[in-house]
């Protein structure tokens, strides 16, 4: 397999959430992005109430929200890989913020079981603000490309949000001033009755311009049909360069331990000092991008050890670990080059697990927030990711899509041989998780 250069690339994520309604159902102005691709031309209605910039929110509720977010995650998390087998990649962020928009327009038990999912325990209002914030602090943390002794270095955090609703249907003002003020989203009009296919095409293609064209075809034929009402959308690219790069002169083959057997993959190797951990069976790695504000976070089991670790990683368990990490540990490093995609997975089983059982059914989901029809339900939730290391950084990639219808003290170098399968974690300074994911196969594309 050709393995790309990421110098020029980035972890990228994208949710995308769609609603549809039975029944049928503003002005209109030209759609800025200019996506129309091979799809339908989408005119865009906004609220005048404009995104808040400055948010207020108390500290002690931004770490609640950041904590509770986590746990969603992490929860999300175990539910995806009981399900699965190989590599794992997805974007805890990005499946949070396209149900946060959903939940902007939950009622009743509806709303009382998203919270409870999302671990919710802030007033409405405050939880939207926290994503507001959360917004605010992730475009703050983009790096203009600029030279260094190590090369040249950037990063690039692009957090983007969109709604896609049929023309003509009522979508609720109140709820349209939320989507404007707290998540600086605008509704895009399509025709999903007369033109199902121009709509999927339309929406694909907001999502690949957005993602820097890593997710592609995030809904697949048939997921868009004629009783779909709206869509809810979230795009978070990101690329981060390492602070401190690898040598490209110290890649060599190296063999990667799979449960099925070795394979021989690019092992990047280097020393420096690092934020470190270890505990029973684990060591742990925070590796910071340029500028010290997002950092990969690396979870090495010890061999035949995987399942037990990976068993333990919740938000509590999370955060311990990354308290009890020592800062300017020096380690000796191995990583394997990789990158892969995964999905388009359906997250709707997994949510309903969780206790998001409400949502997904036509006559018990109740989103009057958004029309006072009451005839809205989550068709699905989708979401697909792509990442890729190598020795200049990190890029990554997600989308996710709501479909509603009607109807230690320094001594000897620690040794961090990233070898066989491992977790991997990217965090942002706020403590949240972006991106979260397991590597069990270096090869897998």
């Amino acid at each position: 397999m050709t393995r790309l250069s990421l110098r020029h690339l980035g972890y990228a994520a994208a949710v995308v959430g769609s609603l549809v309604g039975f029944a049928c159902g503003g002005s209109t102005d030209p759609d800025p992005s200019g996506q129309g691709g091979n799809g339908q031309s989408a005119n865009e209605v906004r609220s005048d109430k404009p995104f808040d910039t400055n948010p207020a929110v108390a500290d002690a509720d931004f770490q609640t929200f950041v904590q509770g977010t986590n746990a969603f995650g992490f929860d999300l998390y175990r539910k995806l890989t009981d399900a699965a087998s190989g590599n794992v990649f997805y974007s805890p962020l990005s499946t949070s913020m396209a149900l946060a928009m959903t939940y902007a327009g939950a009622e009743g038990n509806t709303a009382t079981q998203m919270a409870a999912v999302l671990h919710n325990t802030l007033p409405r209002e405050t939880y939207h603000l926290a994503f507001n914030k959360l917004a605010v602090e992730l475009g703050s943390r983009n790096i203009a490309p600029h030279e260094t002794y190590d090369g040249p270095k950037s990063v690039k955090m692009l957090p983007v949000n969109a709604s896609w609703a049929q023309k003509g249907y009522p979508i609720l003002e109140p709820y349209l001033d939320t989507l404007s003020t707290r998540y600086d989203a605008g509704q895009h009009l399509l025709d999903f009755k007369v033109d199902p296919e121009g709509a999927r095409l339309a929406i694909n293609d907001w999502v690949e311009a957005h993602t820097e064209k890593k997710i592609v075809d995030l809904l697949g034929p048939g997921t868009i049909d004629t009783d779909v009402r709206l869509v809810l959308t979230n795009a978070l690219y990101f690329y981060g360069s390492w602070n401190e790069p690898f040598d490209r002169k110290s890649t060599s083959d190296g063999v990667f331990h799979k449960a099925a057997g070795d394979v021989t993959v690019p092992m990047m190797h280097h020393s420096g000092y690092s934020s470190y951990a270890e505990g029973d069976g684990w060591q742990a790695l925070s590796l910071p991008y340029d500028g010290g504000n997002v950092r990969m976070v690396m979870v090495l089991p010890e061999a035949g050890r995987f399942d037990e670790v990976a068993g333990k990683l919740d938000a509590t368990w999370f955060g311990q670990t990354m308290g009890a990490m020592t800062a300017d540990s020096e380690v000796r490093m191995t990583l394997p080059k990789f990158k892969f995609s995964w999905g388009t997975e359906s997250f709707k089983e997994p949510l309903k697990a969780l206790g998001m059982t409400d949502a997904f059914v036509f006559g018990q989901a109740d989103f009057t927030g958004m029309e006072a029809t009451g005839e809205l339900y989550v068709g699905d939730v989708l979401h697909q990711a792509f990442v890729g290391i190598d020795e200049d950084g990190t890029e990554a990639a997600a989308a996710t899509a709501v479909v509603m219808k009607a109807g230690a003290v320094p001594g000897e170098p620690k040794v961090f041989t990233a070898d066989r399968p491992f977790l991997f974690m990217i965090v942002d300074n706020t403590g949240l998780v972006l991106f979260v994911g397991e590597l069990h196969d270096p090869l897998a594309s």
